[in-house]
């Protein structure tokens, strides 16, 4: 619930953005993410490869033509997993739902009729475990990546993007106030890295 009230108010600010520019992109995409093994208390946790997808929302920011306002979501059922210490086995613990919210920006790299790209976005991720025994999380989270496109007419083309996944397992938060104004800071630290490779239909409007 947390992670659909962020989306939703998010929607809300980018509405009349949205409202003001004459093109803007949306991407529905599939994908398949991986990687996703972490040290616990309780021992080795593995999240089992799994096909997921999703869509984004880019917006043009400030009247640029390299840079883009981007709107993520990304989500995939899995199996946590827990692993021996010796060998390659494991064992299913139970089976989980992990949603991704991202706000963030993309960068044109290289122009032409193959468009190239970095992003940087960030947000929450939402793990829902299928099994009453364990409780739902909510983490700070950043997606890095870079992407490629092309566009097969004016208003239709095709995306292929990798990124790396980073919800934060410890993060902390300041505020500092003083006569010049207020300044946010936040810092964390993951020990889950994840990534995907997702392929989209690129749809201009």
């Amino acid at each position: 619930m947390p992670g659909r009230w962020m989306l939703l108010m998010v929607c809300a600010l980018c509405a009349p953005a949205l409202a003001a520019q004459e093109t803007f992109t949306l991407t529905p995409f599939v994908g398949w993410v991986f990687g996703g093994t972490v040290e616990t208390r309780d021992g080795r946790l593995r999240i089992r490869e799994a096909a997921d997808y999703g869509v984004n929302l880019d917006l043009p920011y400030r009247g640029s033509r390299s840079t883009r306002l981007r709107l993520s979501f990304t989500t995939y059922d899995t199996t946590v997993e827990e692993k021996a210490d010796l060998g390659d086995t494991s064992r299913a613990l139970f089976d989980m739902r992990v949603d991704h919210y991202q706000l963030g920006g993309t960068k044109v790299i290289s122009e032409g009729r193959l468009q190239t790209y970095g992003l940087g976005t960030f947000g929450v991720t939402h793990f829902s475990p299928r099994d009453a025994n364990y409780s739902r999380e909510t983490r700070l989270s950043m997606h890095f990546g870079l992407g490629m496109q092309t566009m097969l007419g004016k208003h239709l083309g095709l995306n292929l993007q990798g990124r790396l996944l980073l919800p934060f397992n410890d993060y902390s938060g300041s505020l500092f106030c003083g006569s010049g104004g207020c300044t946010a800071a936040i810092s964390g630290a993951s020990s889950l890295l994840q990534a995907d490779i997702t392929a989209g239909v690129v749809m201009r409007f």
